[in-house]
């Protein structure tokens, strides 16, 4: 009998488990006005599909539908959708949402259309030394056997001394914000700016950590020095006025709040001035800023109330004043609110203004053609169109500024210089190397990939032993593009530069410069003279932390011995504290005034 009994029991509890249901109401607003749309949502597991949705029932701004699902170890996968016929649907562009189910428990899931959905990261557990030491491993091969630049800056020494300081700080539980910044300490030491703890491609973890907090300062500013600029107000404060320094936040002084951020920024060797530059805060929505991201887990707020001591230039007293920190969306709202010149998209920093009937303007500030929030504008037409107009109305000079520019897709550069010279791609002596020719296979789990075997897996270099530590890759630099028959412009040509010229835009002005095109104005750019190692840059997920670190393959090699820097400007221009206050535009006026005075 007793037998019996427990056999009834357990087959209770078996049958408990087995027909659990979670019911979740899924709860979604801010989806797009219109009268002939539906919403629907897709999933993971049953009752949800990838294939086919299941409609929302919409109530005031509101839309809802509750669904029962079986008990899952998994959590939910899902999106939201738009559709008219449900064979063509509009997806999120955000990622995968996520909600984990608990037996026998109802569970609300509250959505804004189109907005990533945000973490609460105080319930998050810490990450164990074993979990860390696992991801070490893993970040080790990465540092020392895969990119091509951990020894171009660096001794072996050096390299050593950063991977023991990153296991040593993983000896220790930490969370993931503490291992974030470890990481990141590290890629930074690589000196690459193609190489580091990713700002984008992270989990939802991540992301609500770096990315959608209420941490972020109120307001935009440039560096002068160690001197903090502001230069626009997202604040309720009427103090904060362009022009306002900030001395201190929270009673630290700013320059010390640069000093303990510069060794976590990512650039090309020694070009210091690009460091900085990735530490000021701009505002963009479509772009990220490395002060909005390691000013909270090198300063963890206590709350939103920031204490700031300020000077404004035309008071002679310091004053102490006191700000709320926003979200990123909530700071990029108010400023579209309050200047309406202010960029809302990438396209925004694509311009042609003819000035007068001597000079025409052509502003080229991004060329972010692919990825996250990419541009929209017709490159080609715009471009065709400028270069049309400098040809009718006879403009005999073009000022191109790239000041904004860092970096994006060859083929909207190649475009640009098809206007400016015959030969599009310039030739300096370089080549590729890796240090590989088999990838590691303890890595390659942990890679994104679209395909079973990429072709980065395993490589052909001319070298089949490795030359001082590397293979050899010259053809991928040498070949030489289709010969350009595009009608050249034949006036003069000015080139405005910055510290902000990484990546490809660091490559503009590098060929700017190696073909003589024309005069480069303004400040020695980012990048580095030794070549850049980008190209073929890989997404490593580290298994426990899932941290994503962004890794170069390849790298380039100038073959001729160069200085550790950008490129140098023909005019090198600097900005005082009155030309921020008076919004003059240095590189600009100084071309103009070159133009004036031939």
């Amino acid at each position: 009998m007793k037998n019996i009994l427990f056999v009834l029991l357990l087959s209770a509890v078996s049958s408990t488990q087995l027909f659990s249901q979670n019911k979740v109401t899924f709860h979604l607003m801010g989806v797009p006005d219109s009268v002939d749309i539906n919403v629907g949502i897709r999933g993971s597991i049953s009752p949800l599909s990838w294939a086919k949705s299941i409609p929302l029932i919409k109530s005031g701004g509101l839309y809802t539908v509750t669904l029962a699902f079986s008990h899952s170890s998994k959590p939910v996968e899902f999106m939201f959708v738009l559709f008219k016929t449900d064979d063509a649907p509009i997806w999120e562009t955000t990622q995968n949402r996520t909600i984990v189910l608990s037996p026998n428990e109802s569970i609300a899931s509250e959505n804004i259309w189109d907005k990533e959905q945000v973490i609460d990261i105080s319930s998050l557990d810490r990450l164990t030394p074993d979990q860390l030491l696992e991801d070490y491993t893993i970040i080790e091969t990465m540092v020392k056997d895969i990119h091509p630049g951990s020894y171009r800056y660096n001794s072996e020494e050096q390299i050593n001394t950063a991977l023991s300081e990153l296991k040593s700080k993983f000896n220790t539980s930490l969370s993931y914000g503490e291992a974030y910044l470890a990481m990141s300490k590290l890629t930074a030491a690589i000196k690459c700016d193609h190489t580091k703890v990713g700002f984008t491609n992270q989990n939802k973890i991540i992301n609500s950590i770096i990315h959608y907090q209420q941490d972020k300062l109120p307001f935009t500013f440039r560096w002068l020095n160690k001197r903090m600029i502001v230069l626009h107000n997202a604040s309720e404060s009427k103090e904060l006025i362009k022009g306002s320094e900030i001395l201190k936040i929270n009673r630290t002084p700013v320059a010390e709040i640069q000093q303990k951020m510069f060794p976590y920024i990512a650039a090309d060797g020694a070009t210091d001035e690009n460091r900085i530059y990735k530490m000021q805060v701009n505002g963009y929505d479509f772009r990220y800023s490395a002060f909005d991201i390691f000013y909270p887990l090198l300063y963890p707020l206590a709350s939103r109330d920031l204490e700031l001591e300020i000077r404004q230039y035309e008071k002679e007293k310091n004053s102490t004043i006191h700000v709320k920190t926003l979200t990123r969306e909530e700071r990029s709202e108010k400023l579209y609110q309050r200047y309406p010149d202010f960029p809302k998209i990438r396209d925004n920093l694509w311009n042609f203004e003819i000035l007068n009937d001597q000079v025409a303007k052509l502003t080229v500030n991004s060329f972010g053609l692919f990825g996250w929030k990419r541009m929209t504008l017709d490159y080609k037409a715009f471009l065709a169109n400028a270069f049309n107009q400098l040809k009718q109305k006879n403009i005999p000079n073009l000022i191109i500024d790239v000041r904004k520019n860092n970096g994006g897709n060859d083929e909207m550069k190649d475009e640009l210089f098809s206007y400016l010279t015959p030969n599009i791609r310039h030739d300096f002596k370089r080549e590729g190397r890796t240090r590989y020719v088999n990838f590691p296979e303890s890595v390659k789990p942990y890679i994104k990939t679209w395909e079973e075997n990429p072709w980065y897996f395993k490589l052909n270099p001319e070298n089949s032993t490795p030359i001082n530590g590397y293979y050899i890759f010259k053809n991928n630099f040498t070949a030489q593009p289709p010969k350009n028959d595009m009608p050249i412009y034949q006036g003069d040509v000015y080139l405005l530069s910055s510290a902000a010229n990484t990546s490809l835009a660091f490559y503009v002005v590098n060929q700017f410069k190696q073909q003589n095109i024309g005069t480069i104005i303004g400040q020695e750019t980012g990048g580095n003279l030794n070549d850049i190692n980008g190209g073929t840059i890989l997404f490593l997920t580290l298994p426990n932390s899932q941290i994503e670190i962004d890794v170069a393959i390849m790298g380039g090699f100038s073959l001729a011995a160069q200085p550790n820097s950008g490129v140098k400007p023909d005019i090198e221009t600097t900005h005082t504290f009155e030309d921020i206050i008076s919004d003059k535009d240095v590189e600009l006026e100084t071309a103009l005034l070159i133009i004036k005075t031939q």
